[in-house]
């Protein structure tokens, strides 16, 4: 048994990004999904990635020692990604970030794993809880996201309706580790303007 587990959630078609994998678009040389596992790796037992099928070869061809869940539902959403991810899962506890956060560090990973004392700890941002970067208790979690898929949610942010959590503000984040990294890359323009700023 993993006590603890980093969970990528990479599957999602990103429209707004254009014909192209936003997971493998590059930022300082290296692709998003790089930068994400690599913040993870110090913290946790193991990587998993959760993707689409025919993602799998180009990640193996940027990452190394993860271990990927194919999401067989890849239209139905991060939530349907995440319970491919959580599938006989035997860990404590998980770590569960995205792709297209390439700038969270392992800090604020760390700070979150020391932090939580009940069964998840997120980030609030303008009055919203996140449900991304968070850490999670993996039972109850694992609880939450049968629920919500029950019941045909698709929406990832569904699975603190059923988890109790804790909340750390985003201004704190920000101003203890810098103002982008939580920043989610949508769109090619967005990373061109990150690139620069870099």
């Amino acid at each position: 048994m993993s006590s603890r587990v980093g969970i990528v959630l990479a599957g999602g078609f990103a429209r707004r990004f254009g014909d192209r994998d936003k997971t493998l678009a590059e930022l300082r040389g290296r692709p998003l999904i790089a930068h994400a596992v690599q913040s993870l790796r110090p913290v946790v037992d193991r990587v998993i990635v959760s993707c689409r099928h025919e993602q799998r070869p180009s990640f193996e061809r940027v990452l190394s020692n993860v271990t990927y869940r194919l999401d067989p539902t890849p239209d139905e959403g991060p939530l349907a990604g995440l319970d491919a991810a959580l599938d006989g899962l035997d860990a404590a506890e998980a770590v569960v970030s995205t792709a297209d956060r390439p700038l969270v560090p392992t800090d604020l990973y760390r700070h979150l794993l020391d932090a939580r004392s009940t069964e998840a700890i997120v980030i609030r941002a303008d009055g919203i809880d996140q449900p991304i970067p968070a850490v999670f208790d993996v039972p109850a979690l694992r609880t939450a996201v049968s629920d919500q898929r029950a019941r045909g949610t698709r929406r990832l942010r569904a699975v603190l309706d059923g988890i109790e959590y804790m909340t750390v503000p985003a201004t704190m984040v920000t101003r203890r580790w810098g103002e982008h990294v939580l920043t989610d890359i949508n769109t090619p323009a967005q990373l061109d303007r990150l690139n620069e700023f870099l």
